[in-house]
């Protein structure tokens, strides 16, 4: 579900599994997946698609959840997909800029 996200969750994705895992995206939906997924109706079909939950995003983003004793503040490695998609950097491909900031961020962990 990773791969298929598409940006900066694709992009940690592929960095932590590398290539070799990305022929498995073509298998399809494991049966072990859907209860996990998202159930779609279209046209008198079923389809299941294995979205990700908002868990498995913070897990991959690295995000912490710091109680305060009047609030939450919420924290993370990499930036959340919102965030992502609101930054400049979300073009609908993953370009050499893209790489560029990925990199140097990396170079900061």
């Amino acid at each position: 579900a990773a791969f298929l996200h598409g940006g900066l969750i694709w992009q940690l994705a592929l960095h932590s599994l590398s290539f070799d895992h990305l022929p498995s995206v073509l298998d399809g939906i494991l049966t072990e997946a859907v209860p996990f997924g998202h159930l779609l109706f279209w046209n008198d079909q079923t389809y299941y698609d294995d979205g990700l939950s908002d868990e498995e995003i913070d897990f991959i983003c690295r995000t912490y959840y710091i109680e305060k004793p009047q609030s939450m503040d919420v924290v993370s490695w990499w930036p959340r997909p919102n965030t992502w998609d609101a930054s400049g950097l979300n073009l609908g491909f993953w370009s050499a800029r893209c790489e560029d900031w990925f990199q140097k961020c990396l170079d900061n962990i």
